[in-house]
């Protein structure tokens, strides 16, 4: 893998007719991205990296720090069924914007579960 510079502006488009895309970086993407595949309106979540110095990284690449990318989550949204303010109420319910890299659950203690 090479290390470049921004490789321009994305050029993607929503996965079908009358969706759009809006794009969520909150740390670990894997439990941001179930939440978004949950929601009424969302037909397609993708995952991957934005940002960051090095080209084509891996998940290893970039969970090792030292790259500059942040895991992100790209939702394909209805917005007339999953307006984008609820896209950005479970953005903020999953991120903890005052740590690098980490999600609520990562600082919070999970409550205790009932057998």
């Amino acid at each position: 893998m090479s290390s470049t510079g921004a490789a321009g502006p994305d050029a993607d488009a929503a996965a079908g007719e009358g969706l759009e895309l809006a794009q969520f970086g909150a740390g670990c993407f894997w439990s941001v991205e179930l939440a978004y595949q949950r929601l009424p309106g969302v037909a397609r979540t993708e995952v991957g990296y934005s940002q960051g110095h090095l080209d084509g990284p891996t998940y290893r690449d970039v969970c090792g720090g030292g790259t500059g990318h942040a895991e992100v989550v790209r939702v394909h949204y209805d917005p007339k069924e999953c307006p984008y303010a609820v896209l950005l109420d479970v953005f903020w319910a999953k991120h903890n914007p005052t740590t690098l890299n980490k999600q609520v659950r990562h600082v919070m203690p999970l409550p205790l579960l009932s057998p």
